[in-house]
């Protein structure tokens, strides 16, 4: 997956378009208190590499968007932890004034990434 791979997940509890973060410029998470690495991001939930997270357990998120101000502060549920500590969480009780800072970065994100791809046809 590219650096501005994004998708629609269909295959999972989120169905919303998904991003990856810009490695230069990260979505910065704690789960549980602890970092993790964002791997893809909705408005609806995340992956990230996690290993101390349990399925079907429900923990704290605090997220900073490096394109938004302040910090979002909710619960995810943690739907799947593979073998390799690939994490899939949907978030919990999300704010609507929250949501909307996700809905405006996963759109930032896209953008980012149609223009990547036009500027690469160009030549």
């Amino acid at each position: 997956m590219s650096e501005f791979s994004s998708f629609v997940d269909a295959g999972t509890d989120r169905g919303a378009y998904r991003v990856v973060p810009d490695p230069d410029d990260p979505v910065i998470l704690q789960l549980d208190g602890v970092l993790a690495r964002v791997l893809d991001i909705s408005a609806t939930g995340f992956s990230c590499v996690a290993q101390h997270v349990q399925e079907n357990m429900r923990y704290a998120v605090t997220l900073d968007l490096p394109t938004e101000p302040g910090v979002i502060k909710v619960f995810g549920d943690v739907n799947k932890v593979s073998d390799d500590g690939i994490v899939t969480c949907q978030f919990i009780g999300l704010r609507e004034d929250d949501q909307e800072l996700l809905h405006r970065y996963v759109l930032k994100r896209q953008k980012a990434a149609i223009n990547a791809i036009k500027s690469s046809r160009s030549f």
